[in-house]
């Protein structure tokens, strides 16, 4: 497991690396309304709001079944292979996705918007790809690499991103630039860095069609998941348009560094979690469990002090003045972050305890919920309700992951000896 040093040394980059990311990813938003106006911003978190789902596809739901997999049942190489297939697949469903975007809806998309929304899956796919590395150097006990990894791409992502729309005045052409730098950047670091920890063989196809297949839960967990959180964000775009999003997501965004946060409590712990569970330690992974879920909920009171006495000058000052006037966002939304991080918290916990079904189940009703009271909500608090359509949906969910969590570990520990 390392040493107490190493964990320290773990948990400490990869908070800071994914704090700073995101930081950087909020700040993109930020300069897409500086820079560009509320239009280009709304053509830019449409783009991020769509390819959400299809970088789950992607991703496929393997890292944390990547890192628990303690007993090497699928070589690194076959992970490695499956992110070909995944990607492919990502790439076809997003295109059927904003062909059909195109050419239906009250809103429908226009070409820059779906040139951008194609540059933003690219640049979201090098992430994905990155993941799989991320894995191995974590399996290794190296999480400080993940967490320099995502510091650095941060940068890099925002640095290019301000200087390309700076330069061209042009939403797609800096979103360009931004996806040529984060490619190098993984070439020059994220790979080299593996590779003492990578181990090339030669793995089959049907090894690889294998793995694909036992995460496929995962990986209908992972889309059904992203589906949850985004389908309040399309509708809201669809319903208002994308001059709403555009406002929407620049006000919002700060908060989910709240979430972010919140989220990479637990990451380190995987490995830990996977060996209490598979050792039976049930004392062990009950402590370890509600000692991750009271940090996380302790934030929200820090949340909301900071929603309330700094949220209002932070959007003046950051963002800009006119915006100010949608500081009463912020709130609900803290909320919704710590709703956001305790689903994902407890779905890691069901991914360790291999339970693919109650994650599935839990997403299906999630997005149920979402489907049904989004446009409502929406209609009747316009902005607002987009947050509560997330709430709504996120307490369900939340609920049948416990339940599930539950039942499941009281199964597993039975035979434990008293």
């Amino acid at each position: 497991m390392g040493t107490q040093s190493d964990m320290r040394r773990n948990f400490l980059w990869n908070t800071a690396g994914n704090l700073t990311y995101f930081a950087c990813q909020w700040a993109l938003t930020i300069l897409a309304v500086r820079l560009a106006g509320v239009d280009a911003s709304g053509i830019y978190n449409t783009a991020l709001t769509v390819t959400n789902i299809f970088l789950s596809v992607a991703s496929f739901g393997m890292y944390n079944f990547q890192v628990s997999d303690a007993q090497n049942k699928y070589a690194q190489t076959a992970y490695v292979k499956s992110r070909l297939y995944t990607c492919t697949l990502s790439v076809v469903g997003c295109l059927a996705f904003v062909a059909l975007g195109a050419l239906t809806g009250a809103n429908p998309y226009t070409l820059t918007e779906c040139v951008c929304i194609a540059l933003v899956l690219l640049y979201r796919l090098v992430e994905s790809v990155t993941d799989v590395y991320n894995a191995i150097d974590q399996k290794h006990g190296r999480l400080d690499i993940v967490g320099k990894t995502y510091a650095a791409r941060g940068v890099i992502s925002l640095v290019t991103f301000a200087l390309g729309l700076r330069i061209t005045h042009s939403m797609s052409i800096t979103l360009f630039i931004m996806l040529v730098g984060n490619i190098a950047f993984f070439v020059a670091y994220t790979l080299p860095k593996a590779l003492p920890f990578y181990t090339k063989t030669s793995v089959l196809r049907k090894t690889v069609f294998a793995l694909l297949l036992e995460c496929s839960p995962l990986a209908i967990y992972a889309v059904l998941n992203t589906t949850t959180s985004s389908i309040p964000k399309i509708i809201l775009g669809r319903v208002l348009g994308t001059t709403a999003l555009g406002i929407y997501s620049p006000v919002t965004a700060p908060v989910l560094l709240l979430q972010v946060g919140a989220s990479y409590l637990f990451t380190p712990f995987i490995t830990v979690f996977s060996e209490h569970f598979s050792n039976k330690n049930q004392k062990r992974f009950l402590k370890a469990v509600g000692a991750v879920s009271c940090m996380i909920l302790i934030l929200l009171p820090v949340g909301l002090l900071i929603a309330q006495y700094i949220g209002p000058w932070g959007l003046r000052t950051f963002v800009s003045a006119h915006v100010e006037q949608y500081s009463y966002l912020l709130a609900p939304m803290v909320y919704a972050a710590i709703l956001t991080a305790l689903v994902l918290f407890f779905s890691m916990v069901l991914t360790v305890m291999r339970c693919m079904r109650g994650l599935i189940f839990a997403n299906i009703i999630g997005i149920v919920v979402a489907a049904t009271v989004s446009e409502p909500l929406i209609t009747a608090f316009e902005l607002q309700g987009t947050t509560y359509a997330s709430i709504a949906a996120l307490c369900a969910q939340l609920l049948c992951l416990i339940i599930v969590g539950v039942r499941k570990s009281s199964s597993h520990f039975a035979d434990e000896p008293m």
